[in-house]
Formats: structure tokens, C-alpha cells, sequence
């Protein structure tokens, strides 16, 4: 578990759980099996991307589980959205985070620090996103990989998760 204190908790604008949320919204890639979607979205007076990217992980069926990246400024955001509880409610209170490890394809496995999300100065108790560099790290590695990205989730008191990301067509 890594102690984020002294990081601010990432704030995740009720807007995007709506476009997260909005079918109509969202254009499927077309070969990856309904997995890989994004949402283009501009900022109406700056003309910013503020496009997003998610990833459907490969055993939820119902599409709960996704690794999304939003584009802010420019530089890429990651977020994990779950079906599950990731930290505890005294776990976003002490601002205590699990690290996210991750391994693409067959290469050795890496970890990521993560920092808890806020949505209408809520807990998102099932959202994660990367800190530091680590946006820009996984970015890179879903770039690159050639088949999956594995990331699991040693959460505190809690079983750990292993989810599976395909990465086809991502680069699209």
C-alpha cells in the first residue's frame, strides 16, 4: 500500500461518468470484439482534446471493469473502474492507496502508485487512478504491448484482483 498523503485525491468530474456511462456516446473499434471504445470530446472554447479511451476488461462480461485514459492538457490520465471495492472507507480517509502491478504481455511485472478518486466530493471506493509518472508509464505500456495488459490490485484486508486488458487496437 503506498501513503498518497500530501497528494491531492483525483477528481473525477461527474461529467465523465456520465460520458463513461452514455451508450450513445461511445465508438467501438471495430475488431477488438466491443472491448476497446472511445468517447471524443473537445472543449467548446479552447478546442482542448478531452477525448477518453477505456478498455474493457477481458472476463467482465457486463463491461464493469475498465482501464480508461482521459486526455487532459494534453497528457494522457489513467483510471481503473471496477466492479469492486478497491479500497475501504478508512482506507480513502487515511489516504492509503493500493499499488497498481501490472505486466505486458510476458514481460516482467512493474508497479504504479495509485491515488483515490472523488466524484462530487464523494469516495469512488471502486476507481483508482495512477500518480506521478504513472499515467504516462501505462499509457506507454498499453501502446506497446502486443496482446494484454494484467494489472492486479493487492488491496489492504481484502483479496487481491488480477484483471485482464486486451490491448488490440488500442493504438487506433
Amino acid at each position: 500500500m503506498s501513503s498518497n498523503v500530501g497528494d491531492m485525491k483525483r477528481i473525477l468530474m461527474l461529467s465523465i461518468l456520465t460520458a463513461f456511462a452514455t451508450a450513445q456516446a461511445q465508438t467501438f473499434l471495430p475488431g477488438t470484439g466491443n472491448r476497446v471504445y472511445y468517447i471524443k470530446e473537445k472543449d467548446p472554447i479552447t478546442d482542448e482534446n478531452k477525448g477518453l479511451v477505456f478498455i474493457r476488461e477481458i472476463n467482465d462480461t457486463a463491461g464493469d471493469t475498465t482501464a480508461g485514459f482521459l486526455c487532459r492538457k494534453g497528457q494522457p490520465q489513467f483510471y481503473l473502474f471496477t466492479k469492486n471495492m478497491l479500497l475501504t472507507q478508512d482506507d480513502y480517509d487515511a489516504e492509503l492507496t493500493p499499488n497498481l502491478i501490472y505486466r505486458v504481455d510476458s514481460q516482467q511485472p512493474k508497479t504504479v502508485e495509485t491515488t483515490s478518486v472523488t466524484n462530487d466530493d464523494e469516495p469512488e471506493l471502486t476507481a483508482l487512478a495512477a500518480i506521478g509518472s504513472g499515467d504516462q508509464t501505462l499509457f506507454t505500456a498499453f501502446r506497446n504491448a502486443q496482446s494484454k495488459i494484467v494489472i492486479r490490485v493487492v488491496r489492504n484486508g481484502m483479496s487481491e484482483l488480477t484483471y485482464t486488458f486486451p490491448t488490440k487496437g488500442f493504438t487506433q
